[in-house]
C-alpha cells in the first residue's frame, strides 16, 4: 500500500484554498487539480509499503506526535516546483516555514530511517499542492498576484495516510491520526 505521513488542514482553510485553486484554474486551465478534501502538508512520503510494516509505522507516528506541540501555519504564497518558469506543480505555502514543521519532519525522518526505509532525497518544504501539470507551465505572472487572506492552519496532529491511485484521482484514507503532545 502507498503511504505517507501528513498534517491535515481544517475545513475553513481547505475552503479558502479551493477558491484560490478555482481562480488559478481560470488562468492556467488544464492540469490535474487536487480536490479540497485531499489538501494536506506532507511530512514524509513513504511510497509502497508492505502491510506487515504498518504496525511499526503506527508506533513511529504515535511517538513523533507525542513529542510535538500544536502550531500554526500561515499559507500566504503561491509557488511552483521545480521552478516557477517551468512548473509541474502549483502549490501554496508559508513565507517562512514554521520551526515546528521542520522539527517534526526531522523526527519522522529519523524514525523511518531507523526502520530501514531509504533516506529522503530532498529537504521537506511546507506546502499544499493545488495542481500538477503534465506539460510545464510558466507561473511567474500568476505568482506575482496577491492571494486572498487565508486563515492560519491550526496543526494539532499527525496522520498516516493511505493513497490509492485511481483514474479519477487519488483517494486518501487515514490509517491513524495522533494528537500532538500525547
Amino acid at each position: 500500500m502507498r503511504l505517507f505521513f501528513c498534517l491535515e488542514l481544517g475545513e475553513e482553510v481547505r475552503q479558502v484554498l479551493a477558491e484560490v485553486a478555482r481562480q488559478c484554474r481560470g488562468s492556467l486551465g488544464d492540469g490535474s487539480w487536487v480536490p479540497p478534501e485531499n489538501y494536506h502538508l506532507t511530512v514524509r512520503f513513504l511510497g509502497e509499503v508492505q502491510e506487515e510494516r504498518v504496525p511499526e509505522l503506527l508506533e513511529l507516528g504515535k511517538n513523533a506526535a507525542g513529542e510535538a506541540q500544536p502550531f500554526g501555519v500561515k499559507l500566504e504564497v503561491l509557488g511552483g516546483f521545480p521552478q516557477p518558469k517551468a512548473a509541474r506543480v502549483l502549490w501554496v505555502g508559508p513565507k517562512a516555514e514554521p520551526p515546528e514543521f521542520r522539527e517534526l519532519c526531522r523526527r519522522v525522518e529519523e524514525g523511518v530511517r531507523a526502520l530501514g526505509f531509504p533516506p529522503e532525497k530532498k529537504e521537506p518544504v511546507a506546502h499544499v499542492t493545488l495542481a500538477r501539470f503534465k506539460n510545464p507551465k510558466d507561473l511567474r505572472a500568476l505568482l506575482a498576484r496577491p492571494l486572498p487572506p487565508i486563515p492560519e492552519a491550526k496543526i494539532e496532529g499527525l496522520t498516516l495516510m493511505r493513497s490509492e491511485l485511481r483514474p479519477e484521482g487519488a483517494k486518501y484514507t487515514p490509517l491513524a491520526t495522533w494528537k500532538f503532545g500525547g
